[in-house]
């Protein structure tokens, strides 16, 4: 049996160095790859003590981009998804978890809550993810590509919940590598630069 290949996936192979193994036969967990967003906060806690309590609960996630399998933009419409290497869990969980993370570790809010917590927050951030693939229309300067679009509600006991602060967040970060681990590479850059600019937009919002 032989295998022929589609027109988008040699542009693929060529475009990122073979991301899709030889062969016919379907994924299998011999030549499946996963990965995992490591971005993390590194500097040191703001320098006031934040008093309010954040609930940060599951993030929503564009269907595009939904699924575990890395995409990629080829062109101005066409996206492929590879079912070779994924993320090891969806990667809208491990997006709110690294931002419920960070912010904890930002010093802006007295506690960072899950959205299972039983306590009472005075704050909920909602977000939902609107773009996350690796860019490779231009072949010689592959990106890659995340958009958020944060929403900072009040949410104390007794009133109505109120947003107070609202803000889409993009950042495309060089690929050093154009292969799978050079684009998480670059979806952890990119993680860190729209954290990092909430944070700074979270200061002056609580």
């Amino acid at each position: 049996m032989t295998c022929t290949w589609t027109r988008g996936a040699l542009y693929l192979v060529a475009a990122i160095c073979s991301l899709v193994p030889t062969g016919c036969s379907g994924p299998t967990s011999a030549n499946r790859r996963f990965f995992m967003l490591e971005a993390s906060r590194q500097a040191a806690p703001a320098a006031r003590e934040g008093k309010a309590i954040l609930a940060v609960p599951r993030f929503t996630i564009d269907a595009a981009y939904a699924g575990r399998g890395l995409v990629y933009r080829l062109d101005e419409h066409r996206y492929e998804s590879d079912s070779y290497n994924e993320f090891l869990i969806a990667p809208t969980m491990m997006v709110t978890e690294k931002t419920r993370d960070w912010l904890a570790g930002s010093g802006l809010f007295a506690q960072v809550l899950s959205s299972t917590s039983g306590a009472d927050p005075t704050h909920r951030i909602e977000a939902n993810i609107t773009a996350l693939y690796g860019d490779f229309r231009d072949k010689a300067a592959p990106k890659a590509v995340i958009e958020i679009r944060f929403f900072l509600l009040r949410t104390e006991s007794g009133i109505d919940p109120e947003i107070v602060f609202a803000k889409s967040y993009r950042a495309a970060c060089d690929i050093r590598t154009a292969d799978p681990e050079g684009l998480v590479a670059g979806f952890d850059q990119c993680l860190r630069t729209i954290l990092t600019e909430l944070e700074k937009d979270l200061a002056d919002a609580v």
